[in-house]
C-alpha cells in the first residue's frame, strides 16, 4: 500500500496532512487562525494553494496548474445594454449582441413587473396521514 505524501498547511505549519484531506483541512484551519487568514489568499487555478497576499500574483504566474487555455485573450464582442443607454438609438439593431444578463428588457414595451403568489395549503397532509383519513372517510 503506498503512502499519500504530507501537505503542509499554510495557515499553521505544525499542521501536517495527506492532499486528500487538505481541502478540508483548511477551510476549518481558515476559521481558527483568522488573523493570519485576512493576509491570505487563495490561487486562481488551485484554492489548495493558499499563499500570502503579497506573493498572490508571482504565484499564479508560476502555478503548477495553470494552462495554457488560462492564458488565452478572451476575444468577446462588447454587449451592449439597451437598459443602460436609453438615450441612444442604434442605427443597426441586427448587429447587436445584447448583454445575456439582461434577460427581462422587452424593446418593443414594458409590462409590469411578474409577482410571483404563493398559497398555503388548508390542510397539511403526510402520506401516512393520508391513509389514516381515507379509512376514517371510506371506512
Amino acid at each position: 500500500m503506498e503512502t499519500e505524501a504530507l501537505e503542509i498547511c499554510p495557515y499553521d505549519p505544525n499542521h501536517r496532512m495527506p492532499a486528500s484531506r487538505l481541502q478540508y483541512h483548511l477551510a476549518s484551519c481558515r476559521k481558527k487562525n483568522l488573523k493570519i487568514a485576512k493576509k491570505m489568499a487563495n490561487c486562481k487555478y488551485n484554492t489548495c494553494h493558499v499563499v500570502p497576499i503579497k506573493r498572490l500574483k508571482e504565484h499564479e504566474v508560476n502555478c503548477v496548474n495553470r494552462t495554457a487555455v488560462d492564458d488565452e485573450p478572451f476575444n468577446l464582442p462588447k454587449f451592449i445594454s439597451p437598459s443602460l443607454e436609453p438615450n441612444k438609438k442604434l442605427s443597426n439593431t441586427a448587429n447587436q449582441i445584447f448583454d445575456p444578463d439582461v434577460w427581462n428588457i422587452d424593446n418593443t414595451h414594458h409590462s409590469p413587473s411578474f409577482v410571483l403568489k404563493t398559497s398555503v395549503p388548508k390542510m397539511l397532509v403526510c402520506e401516512s396521514d393520508s391513509r389514516d383519513i381515507k379509512k376514517r372517510d371510506y371506512g
